[in-house]
């Protein structure tokens, strides 16, 4: 078994350069990896001469495993770099094993009925070895696409999350909510009722509208129904003989604006939905 084994690696090291040659001519044409049909032929025999040469490594290692890893995270940054989606890369790897039995036999490597029996256990511990390069593939491809999503997300899905204003607590956000709606009560009656003015104070008005929108969706339109409700009603007492026109534009753009936003949010919400199940 060993004597065969050894032959067989050894084979595999020379010859490491022909069998990538012939399995890039493989993955550059076959219909289920079309992402690899655009790429750099010395870029895709680089990738097979470097696993392939690495296969002594790992054959004859203590803990094959971590052996695998050199190749596992490289390859894996390798074709998310040029954005192959995983499944293409995980059939490449099947082809890659199949292209490295079929030259083995083509060559004569199984000579003897004895050494066709060796071939079949050496087979098992090549698919164990290719075994752990793909799960490694896989988990290297989605450490990447998660470091990518928590760039994206940036302060969006730190605020979705919960991680501002009262972390994942809800009461805290109504607490805070509460103070800003009596806040805009207050400057709303201030301006309206004492000051007897118009003038643009609304525009505070945004910033619990939008924070509603965020943290709550569309149900956060409630609070922008509410201020629209307030400037309304407040001019009709205390602005009798002041244009009502812009007031209702106001309030008009609170609703609207706060109802887009909150739909906004509510894609977003969902999207993180699936980054949660993703990376659970």
């Amino acid at each position: 078994m060993q004597a065969y084994a050894a032959k067989l690696i050894n084979l595999i090291e020379s010859k490491a350069e022909n069998i990538a040659k012939q399995w890039a001519a493989d993955v550059m044409k076959h219909n289920r990896t079309p992402s690899y049909h655009a790429l750099p032929k010395d870029m895709v025999i680089e990738q097979g001469v470097n696993f392939y040469r690495l296969f002594r490594q790992m054959s004859l290692a203590e803990v094959p495993y971590e052996e695998a890893k050199t190749f596992s995270w490289k390859y894996a940054e390798g074709f998310y770099r040029e954005k192959i989606p995983l499944h293409e890369a995980m059939y490449a790897l099947i082809l890659m094993r199949r292209h490295l039995w079929l030259y083995a036999e083509f060559q004569g490597t199984f000579v003897t009925a004895l050494e066709k029996q060796q071939a079949v256990e050496s087979l098992n511990r090549t698919i164990l070895m290719f075994d752990y390069v793909s799960y490694q593939v896989t988990e290297k491809y989605q450490e990447l696409v998660i470091g990518d999503i928590d760039k994206k997300f940036g302060v969006v899905k730190t605020l979705l999350m919960g991680k501002l204003f009262g972390g994942t607590k809800n009461i805290y956000k109504i607490l805070l909510m509460i103070i800003l709606l009596v806040g805009s009560c207050i400057l709303t009656y201030y301006y309206h009722a004492i000051a007897g003015t118009g003038i643009i104070f609304t525009h505070l008005f945004y910033i619990p509208i939008i924070f509603a929108s965020i943290w709550w969706g569309k149900k956060g339109i409630l609070v922008s129904v509410f201020l629209a409700a307030l400037i309304l009603i407040s001019h009709a007492l205390f602005l009798k003989g002041m244009p009502f026109l812009d007031d209702i534009i106001r309030a008009f753009m609170f609703v609207l604006i706060g109802g887009v936003v909150g739909w906004l949010m509510d894609g977003i919400k969902k999207v993180e939905d699936l980054y949660k199940t993703f990376t659970a």
